[in-house]
């Protein structure tokens, strides 16, 4: 006689738990057991149904308890997948964050570089200025004290406002001089003007009295 198992009983064996096996082997047991001559079948067979009725409930227990272990493992690999995608998003806003940082930075030494420059060319501009209308030492020799050389930006506006301030009044006052000497030579052209207007009329009249 052949023992009929169905198909894949090897995966399904053990994929089965373990109380569930034992329940089988434990019914196979009892099988082999009947077929003994001296075996009494109508004790064989209540003890089988006792026996039957206490696999059932232990293979029903078996799988209550393989499910909820299999439940759990989901949650844990859930909980591992989640906690997984929550590290991978804080690393991804660590970056994001360093990134910001390190763009910051280049921009501020980029900043930092370019008011270096523009001070530098701020100062040369007032030593120009000064330079034009401040008279240099007699002996030559220009005694820069370190203590100016960090000027900040609000000094730096400052002596520009003050240097255009006074180049404004002494344009200004050029103008006006500029101005008055005009003024004077158009008097003086008026009045000779005048003069010559007056001689050649004087002439004019002698000449007709004669």
């Amino acid at each position: 006689m052949a023992l009929n198992v169905g198909q894949d009983f090897k995966q399904r064996w053990l994929d089965a738990p373990d109380a569930v096996r034992q329940a089988f082997i434990d019914d196979l047991h009892r099988i082999c057991d009947v077929l003994h001559p001296e075996s009494d079948t109508q004790k064989w067979v209540a003890y089988d149904q006792q026996q039957q009725q206490q696999s059932e409930q232990k293979i029903e227990q078996a799988y209550v308890e393989r499910k909820a272990q299999l439940i759990e493992e989901a949650r844990i690999r859930r909980q591992q997948e989640l906690e997984r995608s929550l590290q991978e998003k804080r690393d991804e806003q660590a970056a994001y964050a360093r990134q910001l940082q390190q763009d910051e930075q280049r921009q501020f030494n980029e900043q930092a570089q370019t008011l270096a420059l523009i001070r530098r060319s701020l100062d040369n501009e007032i030593q120009t200025y000064t330079a034009r209308y401040h008279k240099n030492p007699v002996n030559g020799t220009v005694s820069f004290d370190k203590t100016r050389l960090a000027i900040s930006d609000h000094e730096i506006l400052s002596e520009l406002e003050s240097v255009k301030l006074r180049l404004e009044l002494e344009a200004e006052s050029l103008i006006e001089q500029a101005v008055t000497v005009f003024r004077a030579r158009l008097h003086s052209a008026a009045q000779e003007e005048i003069a010559f207007i007056l001689k050649n009329s004087s002439l004019s009249e002698d000449k007709k009295q004669s």
